[in-house]
């Protein structure tokens, strides 16, 4: 029976085999040239040609489909769904001249927080509105001018036909698929990894063997994210009362480096910086403000993020220390609250954090005009009686996002700068960012104006030397210096540096000399709870901590899905590398690495985990 069945197949397969196949040449020559040029554009000749021997086998597998189609409809259908993927192929080559990243990891951020989370995405992101419009119309009319295109080309083909039997065709198939195979072993054998570390730029977005990476493992798993519940039980167990409560200023200032803040560009902040405790080294929790806004207001690595989504309730426990010890909470915000559930997050499901909500994220399309809307609604609290004390101040401000925007009304500092951003301009043609750095430079020099109206206003009013002020970015942002445009693509020192400045009340400590996120709040309830310890309850230091860790972890975002590539620092040190398995046995596989010996790796990756396995 085996036998007979067997015969059959062999007899099919033979017979299938020598029948001649139409091949529409015009048309997948087109195909075969655009995606070989996105994906082989300004690389090295072997990673050229193993693109080339993808994008041929990946073609040929079309033409056999597409000659097995026989319905006109679903042949149409295919067509125009090839020139979806062809946009595919254009997109991921704009988004890795400009992030470095591929097209899912585009699609991962704007979906994978779900269908009702995807316009509030869109809206986050503040894209201009020709990139809309110009997106809008190759998804509409590209499909269309894929079957215009194929019939045609078709019918200049009929002209000249090309018929190949289609022994020839799997032939070249089946040897191009073992090429790349072999390829891909001489590479592995070699441990040279040119083509694995870039496989986003692949036609078929991967290698079929990669190198062998660093493993350290742990015989551990990660620390579970700590009990809320318990810990609010044990706060609520707790006699916080204050004699006196100063006023807390907390500033989140979107996508601003830390190099950037100078006495030309922002001299207000740059004083306040020098007048202050500002920090050597100091690092955001991650790439991306979702993460880093978890770590700023619950003082955990982002590590944490997809989980605190799914198990928190009641929002930020340092907030819910200070609402327990009698502060209220006033927000201010430029920035959009509901990207990512991040209001529900920090403020608690039913935001019943919040005394004092100003929200503005929806006044206006434009962030700088948003901004000061929210630096308004901050002095008038401020000239108000009822507000000289006991609150905590929450301002997002949004202006040097990208787009970076000023009002009108303002003067721009750095000329020229760029009108707009033209994203796919940008995205290979580098020559000339200055007009784009002279923008964001005009949009920090913009929110050092608004941070000076509140400092005046603020001594003004005789409140100065009696609040505590801290004023930070999310994260970093990048102009190519390491080979990507923006945020929340790398682990790079350019989006992840950034500027923390404490001013504290008759402080007269050592800080630190590094800092990151997860020590805003603890530096904080320890100079309101000087005799309290909270340290249990967040993975954060005081800055003033003696026994802080050397080390700062901090993460690349994946959306809504728990972020796994991290990179360690220590003084000059860079370990980059991903966690995996960390319910079970964590291991850490090592990337890369800089300033450290091989054979220290491993001592060093164990004593920056030891506080957060079991």
């Amino acid at each position: 029976m085996l036998k007979i069945l067997l015969k059959k197949i062999k007899d099919f397969t033979l017979k299938f085999l020598e029948k001649p196949i139409y091949i529409n040449y015009i048309f997948f020559s087109f195909f075969l040239f655009i995606i070989t040029f996105c994906s082989t554009y300004q690389t090295s000749f072997l990673f050229a040609f193993y693109s080339l021997l993808q994008a041929l086998a990946l073609l040929i597998g079309c033409i056999f489909i597409l000659n097995k189609i026989k319905s006109s409809f679903f042949k149409k259908f295919f067509i125009g769904m090839s020139f979806f993927v062809l946009l595919a192929y254009i997109v991921n080559f704009i988004l890795i001249g400009l992030i470095n990243q591929s097209l899912f990891f585009g699609l991962n951020i704007f979906l994978s927080g779900g269908f009702g989370n995807l316009f509030v995405t869109i809206r986050a992101i503040n894209l201009n509105l020709t990139m809309y419009l110009v997106i809008i119309l190759a998804i509409i009319t590209l499909p269309i001018f894929g079957i215009f295109l194929y019939y045609l080309t078709n019918k200049l083909c009929l002209k000249k036909t090309l018929f190949l039997k289609k022994k020839h065709l799997f032939s070249v198939f089946i040897s191009t698929i073992v090429l790349l195979f072999l390829i891909d072993v001489s590479l592995k054998f070699k441990n040279i990894d040119c083509i694995s570390k870039n496989q986003k730029r692949l036609p078929l977005g991967f290698t079929f063997v990669s190198p062998t990476k660093k493993l350290i493992n742990f015989n551990s798993a990660l620390k579970p994210i700590r009990d809320e519940k318990k810990i609010l039980e044990e706060i609520n167990q707790k006699e916080l009362t204050l004699e006196h409560k100063p006023n807390i200023f907390i500033f989140i200032t979107e996508a601003l480096r830390k190099d950037y803040i100078t006495q030309e560009i922002a001299p207000n902040i740059y004083n306040f910086s020098e007048e202050n405790i500002n920090f050597q080294t100091s690092y955001s929790a991650a790439n991306a403000s979702i993460l880093s806004w978890y770590s700023i207001f619950h003082s955990n690595h982002s590590i944490y993020w997809s989980k605190a989504q799914k198990k928190l309730e009641f929002g930020s426990l340092p907030l819910n220390l200070l609402k327990k010890a009698g502060y209220k909470i006033n927000l201010m915000s430029s920035a959009e609250l509901q990207y990512f559930n991040l209001d529900k997050l920090i403020f608690g499901k039913n935001l019943e954090l919040i005394d004092n909500l100003n929200d503005f994220s929806h006044a206006s399309s434009n962030p700088s005009i948003r901004d000061s809307m929210a630096i308004d609604a901050l002095l008038k609290d401020l000239n108000s009686k009822d507000k000289q004390n006991s609150n905590v101040f929450i301002v997002f401000l949004d202006s040097t996002h990208s787009e970076y925007s000023w009002k009108d009304d303002f003067k721009p500092k750095f000329l020229p700068y760029a009108k707009s951003i033209n994203y796919l301009s940008l995205s290979h043609l580098r020559n000339d960012l200055d007009p784009i750095k002279n923008r964001y430079k005009n949009a920090i020099n913009y929110v050092d104006h608004l941070f000076s109206k509140f400092l005046t206003t603020l001594k003004n009013n005789n409140l100065y030397d009696d609040s505590l002020i801290v004023f930070t970015g999310d994260h970093g942002e990048e102009f190519f210096e390491d080979g990507a445009l923006f945020h929340g693509s790398h682990l790079s020192d350019y989006q992840l540096q950034i500027p923390i400045i404490y001013k504290l009340i008759n402080n007269d400590k050592t800080p630190a000399y590094t800092t990151s996120h997860i020590d805003i709040f603890p530096t904080i309830l320890s100079q309101i709870f000087p005799n309290e310890n909270f340290d249990h309850f967040y993975d954060g230091t005081s800055i003033f901590n003696e026994n802080r860790s050397p080390y700062i972890i901090s993460a690349k975002q994946r959306g809504n899905f728990t972020p796994n590539e991290l990179l360690i620092t220590k003084n000059d040190t860079r370990l980059y590398g991903k966690i995996n398995n960390p319910n079970k046995n964590l291991r850490f596989e090592v990337d890369a690495f800089k300033n450290i010996s091989e054979e220290n790796i491993e001592s060093e990756i164990t004593k920056a985990f030891e506080d957060l396995i079991n």
